[in-house]
């Protein structure tokens, strides 16, 4: 099994999964961007459903808000491990330091494509993961220190209610009106309404 990594690494394989990686995390960072934007999209369209009403579809906006936000901080996370091991796999010439980089870039890999569940994103990896058979060699040489990642991208509500409660402020601030964001809030609006009327 060493040998036949040995004689992986002495020809153009190493080079060329250098290049790719490289490659590779200069599109994750231009997807990170792609996400960033899309999550500013979001909350646009969460505020201008909010400001009209529309407590529906502002809440399926905000959720998506926190969701690619979540996304892109997923992808970054991911790239930046696994620029920190591309830069080491770029400086070691020892065999097994070699294969244990390598399994931290597969096993990084497989993360992001679990995690972040993105068309492009996993497209990549498989073109990638395809044209690399000394991954399955470096994964059973290194098992051992390899530092594994978890990045939850799942939405829950009271992330996405404070998203809401964000845009129901600037709303405020701008306008100098507050919105009934709670049920109780719209009773005592209610009654305001009510009280206002009974005085004329």
């Amino acid at each position: 099994m060493a040998s036949k990594f040995i004689n992986w690494l002495k020809g153009n394989n190493l080079k060329n999964l250098i290049f790719k990686i490289d490659v590779f995390c200069r599109k994750l960072d231009y997807q990170r961007k792609t996400l960033e934007k899309e999550s500013l999209q979001n909350r646009a369209r969460a505020r201008k459903y909010r400001e009209q009403g529309n407590d529906a579809a502002a809440k399926l906006y905000a959720e998506n808000t926190v969701r690619f936000q979540k996304w892109a901080l997923g992808v970054d996370t991911y790239r930046l491990h696994i620029m920190g091991l591309l830069m080491k796999l770029k400086q070691t010439q020892a065999t097994a330091e070699t294969a244990k980089i390598l399994s931290g870039i597969h096993r990084a890999l497989n993360g992001l494509r679990s995690s972040v569940n993105i068309q492009n994103v996993t497209q990549i990896i498989d073109q990638i993961d395809s044209q690399i058979e000394g991954f399955d060699i470096a994964q059973d040489m290194a098992q051992d220190g390899i530092q594994n990642i978890t990045v939850k991208t799942e939405v829950s509500p009271q992330e996405t209610n404070k998203v809401l409660a964000e845009i129901d402020q600037e709303i405020s601030v701008e306008t100098g009106m507050a919105l009934p964001s709670t049920p109780s809030r719209i009773a005592e609006l209610e009654k305001e309404i009510k009280r206002l009327k009974e005085e004329k």
